[in-house]
C-alpha cells in the first residue's frame, strides 16, 4: 500500500517583526515567505521533478526581483547616503546569487535549493529587519514633515532596536529549529526500524540544520545535565573550541571568572525549573581572549514534560561593551574636567533652563544641585544684570557664543562679581549653551584701587591736580547752569623748601600729611580739596560767596598756624600758609580762569608777607 507523504509545515511563517509599516512593501515581503516555503517544500519532496520544480520558484523570484527592487529603489530616490548605496548593492548581489542558483540547479538540485533556502533566510531576517525597516522609517518620517537630513538621523535612532528585534525571530526560529532538531536526535535511535520517520527526520535535519549551521549568532545544544551535543560554526569561529574538543563537558570551559558564581547558581536554578534565562556572560575564548555574550537558554521537554536537553543562542556584544566602557571612560573625564574647573561650569537649554552644573556652582551660590536644576539662569541676577544676561543668552543661541560681566545673586543675597562665558553646542540635534564663571572680586577690588591711585595723591589721599580739576569743572559747570555761587582757595604752605632743608624730606611730608588733615577736619563735606603741585593746594566752596569763602580760609589759615609739628630730632616748629580767594563771577566762568584769579591772590598774600588771605576780583 502507496502512503502520501505527511504535508511538510512550512519552514517560516510571517511575524509582526517583519513589518516594515510600509503596506505594498509589507506585502512583496510576505510574497517571498511563501517563495521560501516553496522551496522548503521542494526539498521535502520526493519527486524526480525536482530540477524543474525549483526553476519554477526561482522563475517567480525572479519576477519578484524585477518587481520588488525596482519599487525598493524607487522608494529610495530621494535618499542618498551610503545606506542607499549598500542596499543597491546587496540588490545586486541577490541577482547575482538568484543567477549561480538557476545555473547550478540543473546540476546539483537538491544542494541548490538548501543553498538557496539558507541564503533566502538569511535575507529575509537581516535585510528586510535591517535595511528594508531603516529604509522605510526614513520614507515614513519625510512623509511626517522631517527633512530628509532630519529623516536620516531618526531612523539611526530608531534601528538601535534592530539587535532585539533580530534576536527575537531568530530566538522563535531557534527554538522551533532546536526542538525539531532534539526530536531528530532521537529519531536517528530509531533509524533501523523506522526507514519513513528516518526519511522524515533527514530532511527535517537538513532543513533545521542549514539554517543553524548559517546562523550569524553562537548555537549550543546541551543534555539535561549541560553537557555539550551540538555546537554551530559560529561558535567554534568565536571560541575556537571545536565539536570534538566539547565531548563529555559542560559550557564552564568558557567561564572567565569575571561573572560572579552566584550568576550560574541563578541560571541553573531558572531553567532547571523548566523556565527560560536571559543574560550576559564574560565569557574566555579557548586563547584566553575575553569575550561578552549575551544569552538566551531555554529547557526543551519531551512529551510527558521531562527537559530533555537545553539549547543557548548567545551574541558576540564584545565590540557594544567597549563602546559603552569607552562612553563611560569618556563620561568620567569629562566629569573630571568639569569638577576641577577654578570657576562655575553651567549648560542651559534653549528656555534657559540648567542642564548640569559642577560642584563648584553649588559650593558658590548656596543652592543644592536639585534646586539649581529646577531654576532658570535669570534667577541669579536683577536689575539691568538680569536684562543683560537674557540678551547674552540669546546671543550665544543665534551668533554661537558671547561673554558678559554681572553680579551673581547668591542664596543669602550677596552680589559676587563674575565674569561670564557662553558657547554653543549641540547634542542630539538640540542646541545648548555651555560656559564658565569666573570669580572678578579680586580684579574689581584692583581696578578700583587703580582708578583711586590714578586720581588722588599718594601721600596726602587727596585729589590730585587731574582729578581735582576734573570735579572742580564739574561743579562750575553746575554752578553756571543754575546761577548758583561758587569760591575757590589756592593754598601755598610758607616757605616749605626750608622746612625740608632744615628737618629733612620725611619731615616735610609730615607737614603735608597734616595740612590735608586739617583739611579735611576744617572744611565742609561738600568742600573739595585737592594737591596741585609740591606744596600748592586748592579747595573748591560750592554755594559759596566771597565773605563766607573769606571766612573759611581765615579758620584755616588760623588752624595751620596753631598746629605743631615734631622734627626727625625731636624739634617742635609751627608752619604757616598763604591763601588766595576768588569767587566766580559771570568773567570767570572757565575753571582756569577762576583758580588763576585765585592763584593772583595767593600771590599778593605772598609778596604782602605771607600767613595771610587775600582775595582777588578778576
Amino acid at each position: 500500500m502507496h502512503h502520501e507523504p505527511a504535508p511538510v509545515s512550512d519552514i517560516f511563517a510571517w511575524d509582526s517583526q517583519f513589518e516594515t509599516g510600509i503596506r505594498d512593501l509589507d506585502r512583496q515581503h510576505r510574497h517571498l515567505v511563501d517563495l521560501i516555503n516553496s522551496l522548503g517544500r521542494i526539498l521535502s519532496s520526493e519527486t524526480e521533478f525536482v530540477e524543474s520544480a525549483l526553476l519554477g520558484v526561482f522563475d517567480e523570484l525572479s519576477d519578484y526581483v524585477v518587481f520588488h527592487f525596482s519599487y525598493e529603489e524607487g522608494l529610495m530616490a530621494p535618499f542618498s547616503s551610503g545606506h542607499e548605496s549598500a542596499h543597491r548593492q546587496s540588490h545586486a548581489e541577490f541577482v547575482q546569487q538568484l543567477a549561480e542558483a538557476r545555473a547550478a540547479a540543473k546540476i546539483s538540485p537538491f544542494e541548490t535549493a538548501g543553498k538557496m533556502l539558507a541564503f533566502l533566510s538569511r535575507w529575509l531576517m537581516l535585510h528586510i529587519v535591517g535595511t528594508d525597516r531603516r529604509l522605510a522609517k526614513k520614507i515614513i518620517a519625510v512623509e511626517s514633515g522631517l527633512s530628509v537630513e532630519e529623516a536620516e538621523r531618526a531612523a539611526s535612532a530608531a534601528m538601535g532596536d534592530t539587535g532585539e528585534i533580530l534576536l527575537h525571530v531568530m530566538n522563535r526560529l531557534y527554538d522551533n529549529l532546536a526542538t525539531k532538531t532534539c526530536e531528530l536526535l532521537e529519531t536517528k535511535r530509531r533509524l533501523r526500524r523506522e526507514i519513513d520517520a528516518h526519511r522524515l527526520t533527514e530532511f527535517e535535519l537538513r532543513k533545521l540544520s542549514s539554517a543553524v549551521e548559517h546562523s550569524p549568532v553562537s548555537i549550543i545544544i546541551t543534555d539535561e545535565r549541560g553537557c555539550f551535543e551540538y555546537v554551530n560554526p559560529k561558535f567554534t569561529e568565536l571560541t575556537g573550541y571545536g565539536f570534538h574538543e566539547l565531548d563529555g563537558k559542560t559550557p564552564r570551559v568558557l567561564k572567565s571568572g569575571e561573572t560572579a558564581d552566584i550568576a550560574y547558581e541563578k541560571l541553573w536554578k531558572t531553567i532547571s525549573s523548566g523556565r527560560a534565562w536571559y543574560g550576559e556572560f564574560h565569557n574566555r575564548k579557548k586563547n584566553g581572549e575575553h569575550y561578552w555574550d549575551h544569552a538566551s537558554i531555554s529547557p526543551i521537554f519531551d512529551s510527558s514534560g521531562k527537559i530533555t536537553h537545553y539549547v543557548a543562542i548567545q551574541e558576540n556584544i564584545t565590540a557594544r561593551k567597549q563602546a559603552e566602557e569607552h562612553l563611560q571612560q569618556q563620561k568620567q573625564f569629562s566629569d573630571d574636567i568639569i569638577n576641577s574647573l577654578p570657576g562655575i561650569f553651567y549648560m542651559l537649554n534653549e528656555h534657559g533652563r540648567f542642564v548640569r552644573v559642577n560642584p563648584q556652582f553649588s559650593d558658590v551660590t548656596g543652592y543644592s544641585r536639585g534646586e539649581i536644576l529646577d531654576m532658570t539662569a535669570l534667577d541669579f541676577f536683577d536689575g539691568e544684570d538680569r536684562d543683560r544676561i537674557a540678551a547674552r543668552i540669546a546671543e550665544v543661541f543665534e551668533k554661537g557664543e558671547s561673554w558678559v560681566e554681572a553680579d551673581l545673586v547668591v542664596k543669602d543675597g550677596r552680589k559676587i562679581p563674575y565674569y561670564f562665558t557662553g558657547h554653543r553646542t549641540a547634542f542630539s540635534s538640540k542646541p545648548y549653551l555651555v560656559g564658565l564663571g569666573t570669580d572678578i572680586s579680586e580684579r574689581r577690588k584692583l581696578e578700583l584701587e587703580l582708578v583711586r591711585q590714578a586720581r588722588m595723591d599718594m601721600l596726602t589721599n587727596l585729589p590730585n591736580r587731574r582729578h581735582f580739576l576734573d570735579l572742580a569743572g564739574q561743579e562750575l559747570a553746575r554752578a553756571n547752569r543754575y546761577g548758583s555761587v561758587l569760591s575757590v582757595l589756592m593754598i601755598d604752605l610758607d616757605k616749605f623748601k626750608s622746612i625740608n632743608d632744615e628737618y629733612g624730606h620725611h619731615t616735610g611730608d609730615k607737614v603735608l600729611i597734616k595740612f590735608a588733615e586739617i583739611c579735611r577736619q576744617t572744611m565742609r563735606g561738600i568742600d573739595i580739596t585737592g594737591r596741585i603741585g609740591g606744596e600748592e593746594f586748592a579747595v573748591l566752596l560750592p554755594e559759596t560767596d566771597e565773605k563766607r569763602a573769606l571766612d573759611a580760609a581765615e579758620r584755616l589759615r588760623q588752624r595751620v598756624s596753631e598746629e605743631e609739628i615734631e622734627s626727625e630730632v625731636g624739634k617742635i616748629f609751627h608752619f604757616t600758609a598763604s591763601i588766595g580767594v576768588a569767587t566766580l563771577s559771570p568773567a570767570s566762568c572757565d575753571i582756569d580762569i577762576l583758580l588763576s584769579a585765585a592763584d593772583k591772590g595767593l600771590y599778593e598774600a605772598k609778596r604782602s608777607g605771607r600767613n595771610r588771605v587775600v582775595s582777588f576780583r578778576p
